[in-house]
């Protein structure tokens, strides 16, 4: 038997960010390129910043060095910030697994920011920026960063269809383009084939679009109280609980970010935690923890075998090649979500995750933006164009869960995850594998394709949210009690 990998990726970013300055708005910065920009020689000196030191260190390092040698008279500093986080490894008879326990620290993020801040302010920023922890909507509305709309329609050396049209359309923002991801990932819904007649299984597959509430909907009728509807966990420390999934599927109804209004008051954000609190009561989904977890339990719950069903699954796409790869000799499993373990040897696909208005978003995991003050735009363009070819997009410093934006490099990745080569090692694929493969690529294309938004959110009031719902759950305070709270602190951050 082949070795299983697992990776469970239990790392709880709750960013704490600053906010920018003036509010003079820039859909137009951009526009004005000079008439040379793309002819311009490729030389001097370029900065790029990020906060995270263990997702962006390896890959920029590499990628700098590529590109000073493909443009002699460049240089590329790299500035990252964060403590590396703690990795533990763990094996058991054929299976191997690995825990990253993130070292959050708000106050480090904050501090970050601040310095970030000051930076531009002062003419001395960076002159490309990660654009994971920076809040982008303040940052677009204050002309921090740079449209890439116009570098994109005028620059020849870039070609819209190398990459995935509909994440570019979903970029769309204040009527620009602020920033590139260099990977997409999305969730999707899985049902247990043994538990759903074939009847309802008509009606999903890989072009179907549902929220949570609808597979509720579609789950009561049925549940008898021998299997839960949902593995997620009702609300625990890390993503993936059915408070996430929930809350991100709703978030435009709490929180406009372009208006600068939050909404928790009108009864819906408190009908959310109760529901919650009913789903759990009634046995419909599992009940979570509210304390830290030790790591060695973890690892070791993460080791045993599942011996329950769920009717409904949440899955990042990652999933999708444990999936498939079921029965060929070749399997990869991967957990990125607080979810109670469930036997999955029956899933199939029921679609992608929508958020609660039928919109189907994407999120990334590296993406980077221009200084619109940046004193060399022609060097971080092209190095930020660099970071999109397929060599880059094909790094294994690149996280291994996202799918890449090049067309390309997103079939060949397909192919070494399936063969185990992207990781190191590997074999030749037979021709049951090269069909699962094929399977693979065409369900994660058809559910790619329904993709059409991103959803720009705050963490700063992402770690608002989460810091003040762990006291309903906790039972120290009422739903209406904390989406009091909730709307006070909210409408003095979004006055700032």
């Amino acid at each position: 038997m082949k070795r299983f990998n697992v990776m469970i990726l239990l790392t709880a970013l709750l960013l704490l960010l600053a906010g920018c300055g003036a509010k003079n708005g820039s859909a137009s910065a951009g526009a004005g390129l000079s008439s040379d920009f793309f002819t311009k020689k490729i030389e001097g000196e370029i900065t790029i910043s990020a906060y995270d030191s263990m997702l962006y260190r390896g890959y920029l390092e590499e990628a700098a060095k590529l590109f000073e040698a493909q443009y002699p008279g460049t240089k590329v500093n790299i500035e990252t910030f964060s403590a590396m986080p703690e990795v533990r490894g763990a094996e058991q008879g054929n299976m191997r697994m690995t825990l990253v326990q993130g070292q959050n620290d708000p106050q480090a993020k904050s501090d970050y920011l601040s310095r970030v801040n000051t930076n531009i302010m002062s003419g001395t920023g960076a002159d490309l920026y990660a654009v994971d922890v920076i809040p982008l909507h303040k940052f677009t509305e204050s002309g921090t960063l740079e449209n890439l709309q116009p570098l994109m329609d005028a620059d020849p050396l870039f070609n819209r269809g190398d990459y995935r049209g509909n994440i570019l359309d979903a970029l769309q923002y204040r009527g620009g383009t602020w920033f590139l991801p260099m990977d997409y990932s999305f969730n999707y819904f899985a049902y247990d084939a043994t538990l759903v007649s074939d009847q309802m299984a008509a009606g999903f597959g890989t072009d179907k679009v549902w929220n949570t509430d609808e597979l509720f909907r579609i789950g009561m009728p049925l549940y008898t109280g021998e299997y839960k509807l949902f593995n997620a966990l009702d609300f625990a420390r890390g993503p993936g609980t059915m408070f996430t999934q929930l809350l991100g599927e709703n978030m435009a109804s709490f929180v406009n970010l372009e208006t600068g209004r939050a909404n928790f008051l009108d009864g819906a954000f408190s009908a959310l935690l109760t529901s919650i609190t009913r789903y759990t009561e009634y046995g419909y989904i599992p009940r979570g923890v509210t304390g830290q977890q030790n790591a060695a339990q973890v690892m070791q719950a993460g080791m045993s075998a599942p011996t329950d069903r769920y009717y409904f699954k949440v899955n990042s796409n990652a999933s999708l090649i444990t999936q498939f790869s079921r029965g060929t000799g070749r399997m990869m499993r991967v957990q990125t979500s607080m979810a109670a373990r469930a036997i999955d040897d029956d899933d199939e696909i029921a679609g992608i995750q929508a958020n609660a208005d039928g919109s189907v978003p994407f999120t990334f995991s590296q993406g980077f933006g221009i200084n619109s003050r940046s004193k060399n735009k022609e060097t971080a363009w092209a190095f930020l164009r660099f970071l999109l070819s397929g060599e880059m997009q094909l790094s294994t410093n690149l996280i291994a869960m996202g799918l890449p934006m090049n067309n390309a490099a997103r079939a060949e990745k397909a192919e070494l995850n399936f063969s185990g080569a992207f990781m190191g090692g590997g074999v030749s694929l037979n021709d049951q594998q090269r069909q699962a493969l094929a399977q693979y690529m065409e369900a994660m294309e058809t559910l790619s394709d329904s993709i059409n938004s991103f959803v720009v959110q705050d963490t700063s009031l992402n770690d608002m949210i989460a810091q003040e719902v762990q006291y309903f759950f906790g039972g120290s305070r009422t739903a209406d009690e904390v989406a009091r709270v909730l709307q006070n602190k909210a409408d003095l951050y979004l006055s700032e």
